[in-house]
């Protein structure tokens, strides 16, 4: 892999809530949900999740800026049932980046940063951002 790869999601986590219930309340179908305890490939969940998340992008499109932006609008219409949410099922919520850079010369480093927008919407809810870096 020689271009730089981002994605970004928003997850809520719990400790045992029905994902379903989730998007039922949010009417948003997500990307992928686990539930506490049962059994994924590779691992048991130690925490119920419910997942929305762009596409793995590369190359110059690795802009955390608009990826970002991109999760927000779709969740910005749903702030209050995202709060209801958290606090009916005791989840909390995050904004992940992550980010593998390449570390060619000729390859530019990516932006990093969130508009007003996200960040607002962010605060509003709650949830923190968690960025993950890795080098390839």
């Amino acid at each position: 892999m020689e271009d730089n790869e981002c994605r970004v999601y928003f997850a809520l986590y719990g400790d045992n809530f029905d994902p379903e219930e989730i998007t039922r309340i949010l009417g948003i179908e997500p990307s992928s949900t686990k539930r506490r305890g049962e059994k994924v490939p590779d691992h048991i969940p130690k925490f119920s999740s419910w997942m929305l998340s762009t596409e793995n992008v590369t190359g110059d499109i690795a802009d955390v800026y608009d990826l970002a932006s991109e999760i927000v609008r779709k969740l910005q219409p749903k702030r209050d049932s995202i709060i209801e949410v958290m606090s009916r099922f005791c989840a909390f919520s995050k904004l992940q980046v992550v980010l593998s850079i390449s570390i060619k010369d000729e390859v530019s480093t990516p932006a990093i940063g969130f508009d007003v927008e996200t960040t607002r919407f962010l605060g509003e809810i709650g949830a923190f951002i968690d960025i993950d870096t890795y080098k390839h």
